[in-house]
């Protein structure tokens, strides 16, 4: 059962090592065990190390014994492990407090990542998450495809339509779709 909301602290939990089956049940049992609830979490391999990463709420008094439990999780995981509980969530001055989300499937192709990240930056936008992938399809000829998701805030002073413009311009270059074009993201300013 998540916790009550009307007390609730945020925190992130990083474990970075040596890739192992059952690693990503040790972090949830470990987040559990405490009485936290799982927001949002992410593993990936890269040769023989992985990466887990969860975004977590709990009542503070959980939060405390998690970051003070961190050094047994190390122990059993043989990883490097970072905890960090988090403020109330905020919204930087310049900024909306609501968040916006686009995400699209591009062919994939070197400095696909960097051309939108400086068009976001070109804008004043702040990237809040990120997530991509990049998939070989199968078939007779086959083909790369990239997927990326993003959450930003946007600066006060912003130019929707030019920047959906210039966005659309991108996404053609490298043979791509809006999957969901720039909107606005309800619900998740605890990613921030």
């Amino acid at each position: 059962m998540p916790p009550d909301t009307s007390s609730v602290q945020h925190a992130a939990l990083w474990l970075v090592g040596p890739d192992m089956p059952g690693l990503l049940n040790l972090g949830a049992a470990f987040v559990t065990d405490h009485g936290g609830n799982i927001d949002k979490d992410i593993a990936d391999k890269f040769g023989e190390n992985a990466v887990v990463f969860m975004s977590i709420t709990a009542n503070p008094s959980d939060i405390t014994r998690m970051e003070q439990d961190k050094d047994n999780l190390k122990k059993t995981t043989g990883c490097a492990v970072v905890f960090q509980p988090m403020k109330e969530p905020t919204v930087p001055p310049g900024f909306r407090e609501e968040l916006h989300g686009f995400d699209i499937v591009t062919d994939d192709a070197v400095g696909l990542i960097a051309e939108i990240t400086n068009l976001v930056a070109t804008f004043g936008m702040m990237i809040v998450g990120h997530t991509g992938e990049r998939r070989v399809l199968p078939g007779p000829e086959q083909k790369v495809k990239s997927g990326q998701k993003y959450v930003v805030m946007l600066p006060h002073q912003f130019d929707h339509a030019t920047f959906n413009h210039k966005f659309t311009q991108i996404v053609k270059k490298y043979n791509g779709v809006m999957v969901t074009p720039l909107r606005a993201v309800p619900g998740l300013l605890w990613w921030w």
